[in-house]
């Protein structure tokens, strides 16, 4: 049986598949001189090669069904028989699916949610088709002792203990180093052009399995962490990150532009409702989603705003009603609503004060005239660690000469809506990362900055608080 060959190879050209994802931040420092692409450029590239798997399943099954017929007289024969008829089913059925999932990844490759169903399928149908053509072979032969497929079976249990340690989740989150990313490749800005290297780096933080404890033995930079209870599921989870990082971008390019005197930036519009206390006095008055605009005639336009009128009993007593102009529901309905306060009690911080029990955030408006397109990469599913870096970026593209002032620079940290660089999680595995690149810097937020050195020691690492920080640390110590 020549096309077990093909099948056998297939699933031990999976595994290692399987393998080549988990390490794949291993070849991270890789570059191309010619093209100066980075290795996370390249993995998209890989995703053709995971053809090869359906397509070994698929001339196995070819093959099968080649055998099939010769060995039966014909497809006219193999219809009569019963339990070859079962068979070139299976054999058919291998055959659709192998071209399916081959011309899936072909037209679709970074859509995984479609292709890995499909190879999941034929590999099932594999293993059926394996064992019934083995336990046929021995039907067949005179003496019947031994009918069970013994080989099928040692290779079967092989397979599921080899896919246990590969792919079993375990309760536990396994944090490791990931890849650095070319952030004015990721990102172009309509009319810029890159003036420097900037990077950004993303780590790997995923459901733990068996194999991760070997690769720590031999890896640095390994971290594990028991699952929350509450852990999302891994939909919800990719439609976070990805959510999250469509929003970092956004309010990037708004920051950028806005530096670079093009358009507004980002400004605020109001004060959004976006939950209320159990015993909130605003109940029935108020509600989530509405956007306060103004409060006893005064305009509104931030928290801090906010918070400010209603510290001033000037403008607002603490347990009396107050007059909120609020805008609600899609069409912007705009009302004034007379609305009762609570006192809160004075804090170190605050005086006595009137709330409503609400919970707030700002409405924010992102000026971003130029459009900016975005790279897909596969190994970056999404988040907002990557903000700080993108929003240089986009400067330095429309800024003449760029920023960087000649130093190869890296970094993390969230961008938030007034400039601050926010905290972000896996920082020693991204200063290790960095730390096996080129880079001549890395920027951090302030108060991770002993996780990154405790990390990577050679590693300059410099401490920030706002795009501000980053960019005249760069104009002081720039080597142009």
């Amino acid at each position: 049986m020549r096309r077990f060959r093909y099948y056998i190879a297939g699933l031990i050209l999976a595994l290692l598949y399987i393998v080549a994802a988990e390490l794949i931040w291993l070849p991270a420092p890789l570059k191309l001189a010619a093209s100066g692409l980075l290795w996370i450029d390249m993995i998209n590239w890989l995703l053709y090669a995971l053809a090869f798997i359906p397509l070994l399943w698929l001339v196995g099954g070819c093959r099968g069904i080649v055998e099939r017929v010769n060995r039966s007289g014909g497809f006219a024969r193999v219809a009569t028989i019963r339990f070859e008829r079962l068979l070139a089913v299976v054999q058919y059925g291998i055959a659709l699916l192998g071209v399916s999932a081959i011309g899936c990844i072909a037209i679709f490759p970074q859509r995984l949610v479609l292709s890995l169903p499909l190879i999941g399928g034929m590999l099932l149908i594999v293993c059926i088709e394996m064992v019934w053509s083995e336990l046929l072979a021995r039907r067949s032969m005179e003496k019947r002792r031994g009918r069970w497929p013994k080989t099928f079976i040692w290779m079967l249990g092989s397979g599921l203990a080899a896919a246990f340690v590969l792919v079993y989740p375990t309760n536990y989150i396994v944090t490791y180093p990931g890849l650095t990313m070319n952030m004015n490749r990721y990102a172009h800005v309509e009319g810029g052009a890159a003036g420097g290297s900037i990077s950004g780096v993303l780590v790997f933080d995923r459901p733990a399995v068996p194999a991760d404890w070997l690769y720590s033995l031999v890896l640095p930079e390994y971290s594990f962490e028991r699952k929350p209870e509450n852990e999302p599921s891994l939909s919800e989870s990719y439609t976070l990150v990805s959510t999250m990082k469509t929003d970092a971008n956004s309010v990037a390019a708004a920051i950028a532009e806005g530096k670079a005197g093009i358009g507004n930036g980002v400004t605020t519009t109001g004060v959004r409702i976006i939950g209320m206390t159990k015993d909130s006095i605003a109940q029935g008055a108020l509600a989530p989603g509405d956007l306060i605009v103004s409060l006893n005639g005064k305009g509104v336009a931030s928290v801090t705003e906010l918070t400010s009128i209603m510290a001033d009993p000037a403008f607002v007593v603490p347990g009396e009603a107050v007059q909120v102009g609020v805008q609600r529901g899609t069409l912007a309905e705009k009302l004034t609503l007379e609305v009762k306060t609570a006192a809160a009690a004075a804090t170190d911080q605050l005086p006595v004060r009137a709330v409503f029990g609400i919970s707030v955030q700002n409405e924010l408006k992102l000026d971003a005239p130029r459009p900016v397109s975005y790279y897909s990469y596969i190994a970056h599913i999404g988040g907002p660690s990557h903000g700080a870096m993108l929003t240089l970026a986009l400067l330095d593209q429309l800024t003449p000469g760029g920023v960087t002032h000649g130093l190869q620079v890296a970094g993390t940290g969230t961008i938030e809506p007034d400039g601050s660089v926010g905290l972000v999680g896996g920082v020693p595995q991204k200063a290790y990362a960095v730390s096996r690149t080129d880079a001549d810097v890395f920027f951090v937020p302030a108060e991770l900055e002993q996780e990154a050195k405790s990390a990577a020691p050679e590693l300059l690492v410099v401490p920030v608080r706002t795009i501000d920080d980053i960019l005249l640390w760069l104009q002081t110590h720039g080597k142009s």
